[in-house]
């Protein structure tokens, strides 16, 4: 009998209420982990295990974790390898028939876990439940930006919802079917933009669901800010050829390239503006609108384009 338990407690029971694991990939990010793991501890649904990678912290990661004193919650540490080897070391390590990624700056909603799961136990050819999220600025403003072109729905066309950005996204708010989420990895080689590539082959020609409410929170603050436009500095335009060129797609998304390109140029832009590097805005202004032309009706964005020749002039006056 006690052999019997302990496999149930181990692998999950076999239909209604399976283990579902949760990672956290963290590095420094202590003062935010408390945050991330209240929200696990305090899901309506409770079979879960989280595991977090420590991925080389000198904070006080390890102290933040033990205050918790919750046996669902497991520590690895690892030497600094990025953050997708830390996801996939978590990957690796899970053991529920279920498993969502949770950066360790963001939080769920206290139902996140029961609303993603009663549709994928509800329907067993669902592979991933994707939903919207809130946002957090570091002043703690919450927003929800709606309005997207689709509603609740099952698709075997996410991929392309998700790359052409008619459906929000955000590493937290996808749950997966662990057997699906073990097919591919988190490319290592990339510092920003890792998870769309590893999520674009999740989606990609097999039934999801978008789901409309809300089930996370992301949080963008001054450390996370800092961290971004030093990795797009080195990567550029990387993103496009990581997931474009990789010939696992067969060439079946190249009809979206010229689009992703000039949106993910626009969004560099939209980076190095904010950042106030206006040499760099520019540069990859004029690169979105030379990948398609079209993309010069977007008044906003040239209204900042023009700006930025004022703001150089006004920089060297002053020096």
């Amino acid at each position: 009998m006690s052999i019997f338990l302990w496999y149930i407690d181990e692998v999950g029971t076999p239909d209604g209420n399976p283990l579902v694991t949760i990672v956290i990939p963290t590095y420094n990010y202590a003062k935010y982990l408390g945050k991330a793991l209240g929200s696990c501890m305090r899901q309506s649904y409770e079979r879960l295990e989280v595991i977090v990678i420590d991925d080389g912290s000198t904070d006080d990661t390890e102290d933040v974790v033990r205050s918790f004193e919750d046996g669902r919650i497991t520590c690895c540490r690892q030497e600094n390898q990025g953050v997708s080897a830390a996801r996939n070391r978590g990957l690796s390590l899970a053991r529920g028939d279920f498993i969502t990624f949770l950066d360790a700056d963001d939080y769920l909603t206290d139902d996140s876990i029961e609303q993603r799961l009663r549709i994928m136990l509800t329907d067993g050819d669902i592979q991933f439940v994707i939903s919207t999220t809130y946002s957090q600025d570091d002043h703690g403003t919450g927003i929800f930006r709606d309005g997207f072109s689709i509603g609740d729905t099952i698709s075997e066309s996410l991929c392309e919802e998700l790359l052409m950005k008619r459906i929000p996204f955000a590493t937290c708010a996808v749950l997966i079917r662990t057997s699906r989420a073990r097919k591919f990895e988190f490319p290592v080689d990339l510092t920003n933009g890792e998870d769309l590539v590893y999520f674009s082959k999740i989606f990609f020609r097999t039934r999801g669901r978008f789901l409309s409410k809300p089930t996370a929170v992301t949080w963008t603050h001054a450390d996370s800010l800092r961290h971004n436009i030093k990795d797009l500095k080195e990567q550029r335009t990387g993103l496009v050829e990581a997931i474009f060129d990789d010939p696992y797609f067969e060439g079946r998304l190249d009809h979206m390239r010229k689009a992703f390109a000039a949106h993910r140029c626009f969004e560099l832009f939209r980076r190095f503006y904010r950042s106030g590097d206006t040499r760099l805005a520019r540069n990859y202004y004029k690169q979105a609108i030379s990948t398609q032309p079209s993309r010069l009706l977007k008044i906003d964005y040239l209204i900042k384009f023009l700006r930025t020749y004022v703001r150089r002039r006004g920089h060297s006056r002053l020096t």
